[in-house]
């Protein structure tokens, strides 16, 4: 049963449940790999800690970190459901 499970639905799933319950303000280190190799500008950062804002209820700190996390997060909602519909879905029928 395990086998059949749709990894893209696992992990974003964990991703947000990781983004729920982790601190936005607690600064943990970056997973950028642009920060990484010392260029600047990268259009993601501050996405998964805008989000993460967003889940504790902190608007105003989630637009100062990343204007599009709130379309990301309906998004990746979105993902989520259809991705869960088509398991549920293939797992029923099997």
């Amino acid at each position: 049963m395990i086998s059949r499970i749709n990894i893209e639905l696992a992990a974003w799933t964990l991703g947000l449940i990781l983004l729920a319950f982790l601190d936005p303000h607690a600064g943990l280190p970056s997973f950028c790999v642009f920060k990484a190799a010392g260029l600047e500008g990268c259009p993601g950062c501050g996405l998964g800690r805008a989000i993460s804002h967003l889940l504790h209820g902190e608007w105003k700190e989630s637009w100062e970190s990343h204007r599009l996390a709130a379309p990301v997060l309906l998004m990746l909602l979105l993902r989520i459901g259809k991705l869960g519909r088509d398991q549920y879905l293939t797992l029923r029928y099997e």
